[in-house]
């Protein structure tokens, strides 16, 4: 019969017999302890594992800087500023200029030409970049009341036109007498001052006396400004004639020499020293060594209040300067004894406008590519109201075969070295403020560098 809870097994009946297994022999001797090695006894495992775990965190560490370096190349430098162009509006377009540090060691390395004022009449000229005085000038700015390249122009920060006749600073420093730097590219011109005596602690050599003549010196004083013009032309050398007297620090260079009427006080003014130089018997002396651009026969011709003398190899080639007369009894003369010889050329106006000196005529000289000529400019005024200009002719010019005159009515302008665009501009305006169009479209003579008479003293 089966029971309730299901088939279950039958218990054995309690009097059967056991199995009982046999006895286990038990040995007497301890049981052996495993040898460790060294590298488990000095603590391997846990070594081997914490170098893992260092290992993944440098990976980690360096996974993340690379990641942040390149992030930040992506994003704009803050050493960089942008300046909008012209009128200052600074947009995508806006130019960007990458700041740089000063070096610590400066004396190291090549110095850039400066605007240097004298401020003794014993000073020393060392012009490393300017060995020599035919070592050319910048081009020459017009030279005035007003205000030169300066910033601004708008909003943005950018360099505005902002061009004026006058004397700007630092980089912008130009005039119609020459500016700041351009070594060889033009000619090369000091400013002396013939009152001043190379030595400061000397006696004026011209005292300035109101009511000795119209600028304050004697017939005798002007008669020795005019030895020493002619000195320079006996002596051939600048430097070498006019030792004795203050010479100014600044050596300027000049593209042409376009100088409608102005103020006398604009010369010192250019040259950095006009609170040392009373405008009354100084001189500006500029050389070059050029070659013409083709060959032909070219002559000067120009005139200025007081003192325009050219110098072709040593010889007089033209002297426009305006007659002085010292006195009502003495004989008047110019500044270097040259009569003009050639013809003037039809049609060309005869004396340039608001300018009370004429056009004088200079020599022919033969001129060309492969030849060197030596080129020496003297200006000076004795007081008052200053102008000049220096224009150059050529035998093959269509004005000599019955072509038309140049625009304007007066010859090329004389220039050595390709004037700059702000230099074009600036003579143009001094010359429209004077009635008188400058043409600059004529022949460009070339200058030689690394020759020509030393500046320093």
């Amino acid at each position: 019969m089966s029971s309730p809870l299901g088939d279950e097994p039958t218990p054995s009946a309690p009097d059967a017999p056991a199995s009982v297994p046999a006895p286990v022999a038990v040995s007497s001797e301890p049981l052996a302890r495993p040898r460790r090695t060294l590298w488990q006894r000095v603590g391997g495992e846990g070594l081997a594992l914490s170098v893992l775990i260092h290992i993944v965190l440098i990976l980690i560490a360096v996974v993340w800087v690379v990641s942040t370096i390149t992030d930040n190349a992506g994003k704009k430098d803050p050493n960089n500023f942008a300046t909008g162009a012209g009128g200052g509006s600074g947009g995508p377009t806006a130019k960007q200029f990458k700041t740089k540090a000063v070096p610590k060691n400066i004396k190291s390395l090549a110095k850039a030409n400066s605007r240097i004022t004298s401020k003794n009449a014993n000073s020393t000229l060392a012009v490393a970049s300017l060995p020599s005085m035919a070592n050319p000038l910048l081009s020459a700015g017009a030279v005035g009341g007003g205000s030169s390249k300066g910033f601004g122009g708008g909003s943005g920060g950018g360099i505005g036109s902002g061009k004026g006749i006058g004397v700007g600073g630092g980089k912008n420093f130009v005039s119609l007498f020459g500016a700041k730097g351009g070594a060889g590219s033009a000619l090369m011109g000091q400013f002396w001052d013939i009152k001043r005596p190379r030595d400061p602690k000397k006696p004026p050599l011209v005292k300035l006396t109101p009511g000795r003549g119209d600028y304050g010196y004697t017939e005798q004083e002007i008669s020795d400004y005019f030895k020493a013009i002619r000195s320079i032309i006996t002596r051939g050398n600048a430097n070498f004639a006019l030792d004795k007297y203050f010479r100014a620090d600044a050596v300027l260079s000049a593209n042409g020499i376009f100088q409608p009427t102005m103020d006398a006080a604009e010369a010192p003014k250019a040259f950095g020293v006009e609170k040392e130089v009373a405008p009354v018997l100084w001189l500006g002396v500029y050389q070059a060594k050029i070659s013409a651009p083709f060959a032909d026969s070219f002559r000067f011709v120009g005139g200025c209040d007081n003192v325009l003398v050219v110098i072709a190899n040593g010889r007089v080639v033209l002297d426009g300067s305006l007659k002085y007369a010292p006195g009502a009894s003495a004989k008047h003369y110019y500044a270097a004894d040259w009569k003009q010889t050639t013809d003037p050329v039809k049609g060309m106006v005869a004396r340039p406008a608001t300018n009370n000196f004429p056009f004088v005529y200079g020599d022919w000289v033969q001129m060309g590519p492969n030849s060197t000529t030596d080129i020496t400019i003297i200006l000076g005024e004795t007081g008052g109201k200053y102008g000049a200009f220096l224009t150059i002719d050529y035998k093959t010019a269509p004005w000599h075969k019955g072509g038309s005159l140049p625009p304007g009515g007066i010859l090329p302008v004389f220039l050595v070295g390709k004037p700059e665009q702000e230099l074009k501009d600036l003579m143009m305006k001094a010359g429209a403020e004077h009635d008188v169009r400058p043409y600059l479209d004529g022949p460009i003579f070339t200058p030689k560098r690394g020759t020509g008479p030393s500046v320093s003293r």
